[in-house]
Parts: C-alpha cells; sequence; structure tokens
C-alpha cells in the first residue's frame, strides 16, 4: 500500500512539473513566436518584404492553433491529476490524508529548491554547463 501511494505521488508530483514546464516554455506569445521565427527565416532565406508579411501570417497562425493546443493538454492534464488525487484520497484516512498532503508539498518544495518548479530553471534534456539533468 505504501509503495502504491509513494508512486502516485510521485506520479501526481512529476505531471505538476511537466503542466509547469509546458506553461514556461512556451511563455513568449504567438505573435512574438511568429515574429523571431520569421525574421529568422527573412535574413536566412533573404525573403522580400511580401513573402515576410505572407510567412508571417502563416507562422502566427499556427503558433495560436499550437498555444490553444497546448493549453486545452494543461487542463486535460490538471483535470485528470485532480481526479486521481481525489480517488486515491478516497481510500485514505484522515491521517493518511495530511501525511499525503505533507509528501506533496514537499516534494514541490524540493523541485522548486532544485530549480525545476521555477520560471528559467533547467529543462528535462536541455544541457548546462556540461551536465545533464
Amino acid at each position: 500500500m505504501k509503495k502504491l501511494l509513494l508512486i502516485a505521488m510521485l506520479f501526481s508530483i512529476g505531471f505538476a512539473a511537466m503542466a509547469q514546464k509546458g506553461g514556461q516554455r512556451g511563455s513568449a506569445t504567438p505573435e512574438e513566436r511568429a515574429e523571431r521565427v520569421t525574421n529568422k527565416m527573412a535574413e536566412e532565406l533573404s525573403l522580400s518584404e511580401d513573402q515576410k508579411k505572407k510567412v508571417y501570417q502563416i507562422n502566427l497562425d499556427h503558433a495560436k492553433k499550437r498555444q490553444a493546443e497546448m493549453e486545452a493538454r494543461r487542463a486535460a492534464m490538471e483535470a485528470d491529476m485532480k481526479a486521481q488525487n481525489q480517488e486515491i484520497e478516497a481510500l485514505l484516512s484522515e491521517e493518511q490524508k495530511a501525511k499525503w498532503a505533507e509528501m506533496k508539498a514537499e516534494g514541490k518544495m524540493r523541485m522548486e529548491e532544485e530549480g525545476r518548479g521555477r520560471r528559467g530553471g533547467p529543462r528535462r534534456g536541455h544541457r548546462s554547463g556540461g551536465s545533464t539533468n
């Protein structure tokens, strides 16, 4: 039973971290992302002004679509995590619920201390200073 609870807790915390990272990584507006990509393309490909305007609009349309998809995915993940926690809590005694809440809080604090829960922290698979996370 304890192993099941620990696995469920780690699973929940992992999803919460991924949801936060997704929001941080995509913090630029669709307009900012489209402009950045378009400017790079214009520079590398020597686009005309007409081409640049059309490419910007294409990039903007797709950036908006991706942002909407990410927000929908994040909302679905949060709803699933909430349902998972409710199912787990339904099995626990009041004492176990208190301990479970404490374990989740400690896990969240630990993640923030390690730089994973705050904006600009290291990302999974991102190399920084020669080490990997």
